[in-house]
């Protein structure tokens, strides 16, 4: 980046910093440059962006307020327009359309979101709004509704997340959604069928370099720091449930030296339309960089990390927020 002031190389800075919004406080680590002559500071679009992402993330965790992805899936899984559920819900005829491409709702509205999210309660908004609809329609949207069951993760799933079942900085500020984080392990299953060990240490380099460019995580993982590196959080639990319901194939591999190890490889293909292309991009990049390395090799890489250095000895689950600015690999 070139200083604007100097048209000398900029230099990247990366600084804690406390801003504030909506009356409150929030720890950031702000993204600039510094002009090396005058010492002047300035920002790019993608900077601004980064720090502003991270005071809403915390903001949406602290005040419950859905993410704009959760916002979309909740309107989706109704099969209604936009404009239909903001006037469902009494909002203006926009505002579900801006918040479902990231402006922050009010605490109040969204309130009504993450009512509307249960089925039971979308069903009484309605009732009350049958008026709005053509009688075929409201009959059709009434049946679908008769078929919803309230969005909630079988008990074992909650176990796997450590019951980080909300977006927050564990996550990545991702709502855990297990058909996504399948389809993100048969990817590098797929393309490197890595030994497990390896596979966990892809997984954890996607997921923390893309919060590290965007403040979101891919998958929406919890990441646990063992002995052998980050790796997800109950991830033996976790890959005998992929390969149960018929994501993976795990195959016991023997070493000439005696030891053996699990190979993992893609049961089925990879659907895609899950994953931004911003998403897709960084995972092909940690495959290009790291598929290549010796699991030996990718441990050591990731012993290198603050993420692990300071969580390994109490075996901690990782902060996003706290350490993906600080990776240095990628």
């Amino acid at each position: 980046m070139i200083s604007p002031f100097s048209g000398k190389e900029a230099i990247e800075v990366l600084v804690p910093q406390t801003r504030t919004y909506r009356h409150e406080s929030y720890e950031i680590w702000e993204h600039h440059y510094r002009c090396p002559v005058t010492g002047n500071r300035f920002t790019t679009p993608e900077q601004d962006q980064l720090n502003l992402t991270q005071i809403h993330n915390q903001y949406r965790t602290r005040h419950r307020i859905p993410f704009p992805e959760e916002i979309r899936q909740i309107r989706e899984q109704y099969g209604l327009s936009a404009s239909r559920m903001s006037e469902f819900l009494d909002l203006g005829v926009n505002s579900f359309r801006l918040y479902e491409q990231g402006e922050m709702p009010s605490l109040a509205n969204a309130r009504l979101i993450r009512l509307a999210a249960n089925p039971i309660n979308f069903k009484t908004l309605v009732q009350e709004k049958q008026h709005i609809f053509s009688q075929k329609t409201y009959q059709r949207l009434m049946e679908r509704l008769d078929r919803e069951a309230p969005d909630q993760l079988p008990a074992i799933v909650a176990y796997l997340w450590n019951f980080h079942l909300d977006a927050n900085e564990f996550t990545g500020y991702v709502k855990p959604r297990l058909e996504k984080v399948a389809q993100f392990v048969t990817y590098f299953a797929s393309h490197v069928q890595p030994l497990k060990t390896k596979l966990n240490k892809l997984l954890f380099l996607a997921d923390f370099l893309h919060f590290k460019r965007f403040g979101f995580a891919i998958s929406g993982f919890n990441y646990r720091a063992i002995p052998y590196g980050p790796v997800p959080s109950h991830y033996h639990e976790l890959f005998g449930i992929l390969q149960n319901e018929g994501y993976l194939h795990i195959e016991e591999e023997h070493f000439e030296n005696g030891g053996q190890g699990e190979r993992f490889k893609a049961a089925r293909d990879f659907d895609e339309s899950l994953f931004r292309k911003d998403e897709l991009e960084v995972m092909r990049e940690v495959i290009e960089k790291y598929q290549s390395l010796r699991t030996a090799d990718l441990v050591a890489l990731c012993h290198e990390e603050p993420a692990w250095i300071e969580n390994h000895e109490k075996r901690n689950l990782i902060n996003y927020q706290q350490y993906a600015f600080a990776l240095k690999a990628g």
